[in-house]
């Protein structure tokens, strides 16, 4: 018998409504299926032991607490991050928590839950666009914007040795392109502006001597995160952080591989790995965002600036699919000081939505 099954007297796997847990209301009481994210332990004031377990689907991650008094929280114990579960809960909203769980019955989902709809698809999520669709899109700009071989034989190199994790590694374990193929999308659409802003400010500050690089922005665009292949490790419901992405990180371990990359390739020009390397290492922007070295070339500093409106425009345009509330306004974003940010009308409601052209 599987671990809660007994737990389940109410349930059974035919005829019964299955709610999706991003609809879950306050007080509605609900069959669903989701994930477990994380399970947290700890001591209350009083010494009293409590668990919270943060389930998830593909829209919305809740967290469920089980205080000392809980019948379930024993049998928490079995329960396993990264398992997808079928539980039933009730909705309760907190005032400062926001909505929460109130966990009644729980088991591990079976493929016979099919029937009532379950799929683990379903419960994680991923980026919008296939993995193999983006990859053909970001090779697509290397081979129209890269134009010095060895530098286009470095990124391809990279690309090509770590093709399996850059397809479906996130591009964090929170907070922007935290999901499935994240990173490659977080890349692809990096890449996308880096190419449109390099080709403008080097033609708009034509007399540099040198010129802004084109090339080390976008391979730098396109390399910045590659060690996030390394500090993290895959998982679908949410990646993790390896050993050696703690202690060091994904900014000096991505540094090694490219000049370890560069080393291999014959003649490959120095100064252009300096340049490249700076513009990784300092791809943060500021020390206290984790940058070991702040920007002091332009490509550098533009790919930056790129990185930091690339995550930023993620977190608020996933916060803004996701806003229910009846102002139109987001929850508090922590990464953006805790804002929140206005939806705005749907567009077929919108009075005087069409502008005039401009003249």
């Amino acid at each position: 018998m599987q671990p809660g099954r007994e737990r389940w007297p109410k349930m059974a796997r035919t005829g019964v409504v299955v709610t999706k847990l991003s609809e879950i209301v306050d007080g509605q009481e609900a069959t669903c299926f989701a994930a477990l994210v994380k399970k947290t332990r700890g001591l209350t004031r009083t010494n009293q032991p409590y668990v919270k377990c943060l389930f998830r689907d593909k829209r919305v991650k809740l967290e469920a607490p089980l205080w000392s008094d809980h019948a379930l929280l024993p049998e928490s114990e079995t329960w396993r991050e990264g398992t997808a579960y079928r539980i039933q809960v009730r909705g309760k909203y907190d005032l400062r928590y926001g909505m929460q769980l109130d966990l009644q019955a729980i088991r591990p989902a079976t493929e016979d839950d099919a029937v009532d709809g379950y799929d683990f698809a379903d419960l994680v999520e991923d980026s919008y666009i296939p993995a193999d669709e983006l990859l053909k899109k970001l090779n697509h700009l290397i081979e129209q914007h890269i134009e010095h071989p060895a530098l286009r034989r470095l990124v391809e190199s990279l690309l090509g040795a770590h093709l399996a994790a850059f397809k479906r590694m996130p591009a964090a374990a929170t907070f922007h392109h935290a999901y499935t193929a994240g990173l490659l999308e977080h890349v692809w659409s990096m890449t996308r502006v880096a190419c449109l802003l390099a080709d403008h400010y080097a033609k708009y500050y034509n007399k540099l001597d040198p010129p802004l690089s084109r090339d080390i922005v976008i391979a730098a665009t396109i390399l910045h995160d590659i060690g996030k292949l390394r500090e993290l490790e895959y998982h679908p419901v949410e990646a993790r952080y390896t050993k050696e992405g703690r202690l060091i990180g994904h900014i000096l371990m991505g540094r090694d591989m490219v000049r370890e990359a560069a080393r291999r390739i014959e003649g490959f020009p120095e100064d252009m790995l300096l340049r490249l390397e700076h513009a990784i290492l300092a791809h943060h922007g500021r020390r206290e965002f984790g940058a070991p070295v702040l920007p002091q070339t332009l490509e550098a500093l533009l790919v930056a600036h790129i990185d930091d409106l690339d995550a930023k425009m993620n977190i608020v345009a996933r916060e803004l699919m996701r806003a229910e509330a009846a102002d139109g306004f987001t929850e508090r974003i922590f990464a953006l000081d805790n804002r929140q940010f206005y939806k705005g009308l749907p567009e077929e409601a919108a009075p005087g939505s069409s502008l005039p052209p401009l003249a």
